[in-house]
C-alpha cells in the first residue's frame, strides 16, 4: 500500500486544471514518500483528458487517470476513493495553487497527532478588487478556510473538500460521499458532501487535525464577489444543510417545516431591514437567504419526514 493518494475531480475546467497540475510538480516532498495523484474525469467536453495524458507522460511521480461517466462532485469522489492505493486520501479541487509544502505537511499533521482526518488552510488570491462589501471572517462562499497560525484539533468547523485528507480506512468504516449531496445536475446546487462526511467523524468521536501550513491557494472567480452569487449560495447552502442534517422528527413543524425555521427567517429579516449599518444589513440579507433555503427544502422534504 502507498503512503498517500491525491484525488482531483475534474469537469470541464482544462485550462485552470493544466495549473493545478504543475503546481504539483512544484511539491518539496523526501524521496521515501510514496505518493500518486488520481485524476477523476467527470465526463468532461473539453479537452479535459488531453491535459490529464500529456502531464502524465512527463510527471516525475505516479499519474493515473480515471473517468467517471456519472455526473456530480459526489461520484467521482467516490470512484477516486475506490481506486486509491494510499492508508491516506487527500482531495483537492482543478482550479487551485498548492504550496510547495502542501502535502508534505498533510503527511506530517498524521504524523505526529493520532487523527482521522486533517484540513489545511485555504487562502483566496484576488486578481480583482475585493468588494468592501465582503466580511472574510468564516465566509466559505468563494473557498476559504481559515483557523490561524497555530495547529489545532478541528471542534467547531469541518474542514474544506477543497484542502483535506483522510485515513482511507474510515470511509471503510464510516461510508464514502453521499450522492443526494454534492453538486451535480440532479441537486441543483446542493453541496456539504465534504461537510457531512466529516460531521460522521466528529458523531463517531474521531479527530481530525488543523494543519495551517498545509496551505492551497484558491483563485477568486469574479462571478463569485458579485452579490447575486453569494445570495444564490446562500439561499443553496440553507437547502444543503437541511438535506445533509434533516432535523429531529419531534420538532414542532407547521407544512413540515421546523417552527424554528419561521422564527429565524423573521429574525434575520429584521435585522436586514432596520440595520444601518450596509455590511452587516447585506450580511443579515444573506442569512435571510440560508433560513429561506432551508424553509424550501424541508418544505420540499415533508413527505418523507
Amino acid at each position: 500500500m502507498e503512503d498517500i493518494s491525491v484525488i482531483l475531480c475534474t469537469y470541464n475546467r482544462a485550462s485552470s486544471l493544466k495549473s493545478t497540475l504543475e503546481s504539483f510538480s512544484g511539491l518539496t516532498l523526501p524521496p521515501d514518500l510514496d505518493w500518486e495523484l488520481i485524476v477523476v474525469d467527470n465526463n468532461s467536453k473539453d479537452n479535459t483528458q488531453e491535459v490529464i495524458r500529456d502531464f502524465a507522460k512527463t510527471a516525475r511521480f505516479s499519474v493515473r487517470y480515471i473517468f467517471e461517466r456519472r455526473q456530480g462532485r459526489s461520484p467521482a469522489l467516490n470512484a477516486g476513493i475506490a481506486a486509491a492505493k494510499g492508508a491516506i486520501v487527500a482531495f483537492t479541487d482543478d482550479d487551485v495553487i498548492l504550496h510547495p509544502e502542501w502535502l508534505l505537511n498533510l503527511k506530517r499533521a498524521f504524523d505526529e497527532f493520532d487523527c482521522a482526518g486533517v484540513g489545511g488552510r485555504v487562502v483566496p488570491v484576488w486578481h480583482h478588487p475585493k468588494p468592501d462589501w465582503l466580511e472574510m471572517e468564516e465566509q466559505q462562499a468563494i473557498v476559504n478556510f481559515e483557523l490561524g497560525e497555530v495547529a489545532r484539533e478541528i471542534k467547531d468547523r469541518t474542514p474544506l473538500g477543497a484542502n483535506s485528507a483522510y485515513r482511507k480506512d474510515k470511509f471503510e468504516k464510516y461510508g464514502v460521499f453521499r450522492l443526494d449531496l454534492g453538486v451535480s445536475g440532479e441537486n441543483r446546487g446542493i453541496t456539504c458532501e465534504d461537510s457531512e462526511f466529516a460531521s460522521r467523524l466528529f458523531r463517531a468521536g474521531e479527530k481530525i487535525r488543523y494543519a495551517p501550513h498545509a496551505i492551497i491557494y484558491h483563485p477568486v472567480d469574479p462571478v463569485r464577489s458579485s452579490k447575486a452569487y453569494f445570495r444564490k449560495w446562500y439561499y443553496n447552502d440553507g437547502r444543503s444543510m437541511i438535506r445533509a442534517w434533516p432535523p429531529p422528527k419531534n420538532v414542532v413543524r407547521y407544512f413540515g417545516i421546523p417552527r424554528w425555521i419561521f422564527r429565524s427567517v423573521v429574525e434575520n429579516f429584521l435585522k436586514w431591514t432596520f440595520n444601518f449599518d450596509a455590511k452587516r444589513r447585506f450580511h443579515c440579507k444573506l442569512r435571510t437567504y440560508r433560513d429561506v433555503g432551508r424553509l424550501v427544502e424541508s418544505y420540499r422534504n415533508r413527505c418523507v419526514i
